[in-house]
């Protein structure tokens, strides 16, 4: 078994015992008065007063999560719920069983967000399918439910102090359990210093993430009122007629349920991960709305037993929607304790009104209660319907509200010519624009990306994810965005929109290994076309940084007169030999994981490892000495939060390494990462002495270098400089003295650097002719 699964394991052993130790409980209710002198009010507050802490927990268990490891906090969880669970057992009055029950509540409620926050870190960590996992939690959740009666029927004859000290032994060895589990190296938060080209896909930080965490949480909070609205209605239902068997009916109806929703959190956790999150929450609306309802029919068992499984069919549904949704919450990633900590809380409040509601309702109406509540999933199902149908009805919005576009360039009718001889058709791509084009169309501004980027730069708006270039591009920066109309497109065979090696190929499948050789020449010539088919005319300036540096390189070179101004930003015309063999290591790493399959890894699979490996050979070129030396030094990893091992390196620059290497890992092609490292790879601006293009005006060229950057350093800039000014093209080269922070540096916030590109950008356009070439 693999150290993913393992660990997958280890924390589903302990959802199952948290669930199981639940339920143990309630077999041994009636032993409650002699014990511990419980009356039926007692009873009940037993039950509501572990309800209300569980509820009440969550959110500190999230904050708690947010703060520390996932592991660690379950683990201490469990230890609190274990101790709840022996203060229960050896509870003689009322007072006592009453702060048992609440101390064990709030172990479980601790732990709740620890489980979720956990299962996803195992998902980021060894690229594991969140459907897949959610599924099996779902399933091993019921499974928990189911093991606590059975295992108190079989024990019963031990007594009931020796059985609940058994559970509490058992919830302490799963805590410890849980907290190996949980990988230590679990992505922290990304912060300014830690930014790099991978922040295109960091999820926001800001915004209103609560907001939608509110709406899953609602969600599930209907769906539980739902089931726990028929848990005392449906006893009440079947031993209506005083019939001997009645108990017999009831157990059966329940365990053919929740074993139905087992085993469709399994099967919809394997075979529905493509399936939208608004598809899944219609589908189990429906079914749910179906079972409920169809209960009026007959209050014999069978009949009761198949509209229970179709209404948990429904529930297995939209227990996985709601739980999937805050899983994959971008604004919510760096937060998730918080996250899931909110969403218990909203959706244990159907556990409390539920059997309420459901009493007072069959009370007052008999088994209509079953179509009121069928009802109610009725006007949900129809009001997401609705919503969704006026969702798609909306004309789509401008371009600079921040949705990416997408625009098919080259056809079979007129395919794209790659530097290499091939062609290429269809090849679509995606891009995005900010503010607004002026009258004379003079204020556009192309942005290219570097070598993990996308489309995304910047924020449309406050609850947007953050951009990747986020100091560089928003209103008042220095492609200052109330001022210019800003167009980024995902770079060719990039893995966000544009076709590449993800795209269907001839076959209908991916391209995978079998996309053609590309060249920066061939990225240059899709961003031309894309500007031509925007109708932009002659750019006010071309921007970009390392892999984006090479892309306006080439651009000046082949079209001088496509702007006023090409501003080349720790770029490079060539890499030198140390560059290649860094990326050599780093395809070697990529090969070599048994998972790239020479290419031909299925979709949402591929070398992670190798991938990460040579996102952290790659990352160690992007920082500089200096920089690893102030920010880690020789700092022992106990000193973020975790211990030191043989198997996870003692040091804290190792921890960094991997959250660079998991922050690429989920959101990038390997296929893609090779095509693009060759296409830089195979670059040379200046080979067998390529003069510039022809040009009629003569542009501003504007190169930028940082002192500590061992990548693309200051060389390479005077490198193109004096390529240039041979070629009758001077470039004016900015130096950057006061950073540490290496090659990525480009993406962070440098003041006197920042200050410098808003000097040539805030310029008004200058027209210069040929003859002022020199």
């Amino acid at each position: 078994m693999s150290p993913g699964r393992s660990r997958a394991a280890l924390l589903f052993g302990a959802l199952l015992s948290v669930n199981a130790s639940y339920t143990l409980l309630i077999p041994f209710v009636p032993d409650l008065e002699e014990r511990a002198g419980a009356n039926p009010t007692v009873v009940a507050l037993t039950f509501a007063v572990f309800a209300g802490a569980k509820a009440a927990a969550q959110p500190f268990g999230g904050m708690w999560v947010d703060r520390w490891r996932p592991g660690d906090v379950g683990c201490v969880a469990l230890l609190i719920a274990a101790a709840g669970i022996v203060v229960t057992a050896i509870a003689r009055d009322p007072a006592t069983l009453l702060a048992g029950r609440a101390l064990w509540g709030v172990g479980e409620g601790l732990v709740t967000p620890a489980l979720y926050a956990g299962m996803a870190a195992l998902c980021r960590r060894y690229d594991l399918p969140t459907s897949r996992m959610m599924g099996n939690f779902g399933t091993f959740a019921v499974a928990g439910f189911l093991l606590g009666p059975l295992a108190a029927g079989i024990a019963a004859p031990f007594g009931l102090d020796a059985l609940f000290l058994f559970g509490a032994a058992v919830t302490a060895v799963t805590a410890f359990g849980l907290r190996w589990a949980v990988p230590r190296d679990v992505p922290a938060p990304v912060d300014e210093e830690q930014a790099d080209d991978t922040a295109a896909g960091t999820a926001a930080t800001g915004g209103r993430w609560w907001t939608w965490v509110l709406a899953l949480g609602a969600l599930d909070l209907f769906t539980n009122l739902t089931y726990s609205a028929l848990e005392p209605v449906l006893p009440l239902y079947l031993s209506a007629d005083g019939a001997e068997s009645a108990r017999g009916a009831i157990s059966l109806v329940f365990a053919i349920g929740l074993a139905a929703f087992g085993v469709v959190s399994w099967l919809l956790g394997r075979y529905a991960s493509r399936l939208g999150l608004v598809a899944m929450a219609v589908v189990g609306l429906a079914f749910a709305a179906v079972g409920t309802a169809g209960l009026y029919a007959s209050a014999e068992v069978w009949p009761v037993a198949a509209c229970f499984v179709v209404l948990m069919v429904g529930q297995a549904a939209l227990y996985l929607t709601a739980r999937r949704g805050v899983v994959e919450l971008r604004s919510a990633m760096t937060r998730q304790g918080k996250a899931f900590g909110l969403f218990g809380l909203v959706s244990d409040i159907g556990n409390i009104l539920g059997p309420l509601l459901g009493v007072a309702l069959y009370e007052l109406t008999g088994r209509v209660s079953f179509l009121v509540i069928g009802a109610l999933s009725g006007l949900l199902l129809a009001a997401l319907v609705v919503g969704a149908r006026r969702s798609r009805a909306v004309p789509r919005p401008p371009v600079e509200d921040g949705h990416v576009r997408t625009v098919v360039l080259f056809d079979r009718t007129d395919p794209l010519e790659l530097e290499s001889g091939r062609t290429l058709a269809p090849v679509t791509v995606a891009y995005e624009t900010y503010g607004e084009l002026n009258e004379d169309r003079s204020n556009a501004i192309f942005v290219c990306h570097a070598l993990t980027g996308d489309s995304h730069p910047a924020a449309h708006h406050p609850d947007d994810r953050p951009g990747w270039w986020r100091d560089m591009v928003g209103p008042g920066c220095p492609v200052d965005t109330d001022r210019h109309f800003v167009v980024c497109a995902n770079v060719l065979a990039g893995c966000s929109g544009t076709t590449g090696p993800t795209s269907p190929g001839p076959d209908g499948g991916p391209w995978g290994p079998d996309f053609p050789l590309i060249g920066i020449t061939d990225m240059v010539t899709v961003h031309r076309a894309l500007v031509a088919e925007l109708g932009l005319g002659r750019l006010r300036a071309v921007i970009g940084g390392s892999l984006g540096g090479m892309q306006v390189l080439e651009w000046l070179l082949r079209a001088p007169d496509d702007a006023d101004d090409f501003l080349i930003v720790a770029g490079t015309a060539r890499h030198t030999a140390e560059n290649l063999a860094w990326n050599a290591v780093a395809r070697t790493a990529i090969r070599s994981d048994p998972e790239f399959r020479e290419g031909r890894y299925p979709p949402g699979g591929g070398p992670a490892a190798g991938l990460g490996t040579a996102r952290m050979i790659g990352h160690l070129t992007y920082v500089s000495e200096g920089m690893l030396a102030r920010k880690f030094g020789r700092e022992p990893r106990a000193a973020n939060g975790t211990s030191p091992s043989v198997t996870t390196g003692p040091f804290a620059v190792e921890g960094y390494l991997e959250h660079q290497a998991a922050s690429l890992v989920g959101r990038f092609d390997a296929n893609s990462y090779l095509c693009l490292m060759n296409a830089m790879d195979s670059f040379d601006a200046f080979a067998d002495d390529r003069p510039v293009a022809p040009f009629r005006r003569r542009p501003g060229v504007h190169l930028f270098s940082f002192d500590s950057d061992r990548l693309y350093g200051p060389d390479h800039a005077r490198y193109i400089q004096a390529n240039l000014a041979a070629r009758g093209l001077p470039a004016e080269h900015h130096q950057d003295h006061t950073t540490d922070r290496g090659h990525d540096a480009f993406l962070l916030r440098v003041p006197p650097y920042l200050r410098r590109v808003a000097e040539v950008l805030g310029q008004e356009s200058v027209v210069r002719s040929a003859d002022d070439a020199g």
